[in-house]
């Protein structure tokens, strides 16, 4: 609050570039999550004990949780430390694989639904997540006028809309009931 008063930055390290890249940059990210886990496992044991009987799942559970404090704590660090321009080497190349990726995800989603396969959905998933990552860095990194116009315009009328319908064919891939459950068992033939 003095710093704000005083005219200086909340963050002193945001007008420093050296802060925003460098071994210690590295290490601060894993200090990060090595306290995320700490912090997990201190308090594994209250929450082991609601998650009881869930076997691998408690594992997922707090993996996520060491992921939901870490990542907490990075954007509030990036925040302050991160530029808001910024020079990006390889920008074509990390667009095309993007996309290229996309392009993958589609595919291989039309290849499983063909072959009536359940990682279908998977990929459907994957396509839909990439499509939504895609159209939020369209629009975030556009230039202001046109180009912002455009991005907004692709997003809204293009990756969006498949997006949904790719997230909602996941879902309904993913709720579907194959003939194979309705068939009886092995163990109800038997008897």
């Amino acid at each position: 609050m003095i710093a704000a008063v005083a005219g200086m930055a909340a963050w002193p390290v945001a007008r420093d570039p050296a802060w925003s890249a460098g071994p210690h940059f590295v290490g601060f990210k894993i200090g990060l999550v090595l306290l995320a886990i700490l912090l997990v496992l201190r308090v594994r044991k209250s929450i082991l004990v609601r998650l009881r009987g869930l076997g691998w799942r408690r594992t997922a559970i707090a993996c996520a949780a060491a992921a939901v404090l870490f990542y907490a704590v990075w954007i509030f660090y990036l925040s302050g430390t991160m530029p808001s321009v910024t020079v990006a080497y390889n920008w074509n190349t990390a667009w095309l694989a993007l996309d290229a990726f996309e392009a993958l995800a589609a595919m291989l989603t039309a290849v499983f639904l063909f072959r009536g396969s359940i990682y279908a959905a998977l990929t459907a998933a994957a396509f839909s997540t990439s499509l939504c990552i895609d159209a939020l860095f369209d629009v975030t990194t556009a230039a202001q006028g046109p180009p912002l116009v455009t991005a907004i315009l692709e997003a809204v009328l293009v990756e969006l809309p498949f997006a949904v319908i790719s997230g909602m064919l996941a879902v309904k891939l993913l709720t579907a009931r194959r003939p194979q459950d309705d068939a009886p068992s092995n163990a109800s033939r038997s008897a």
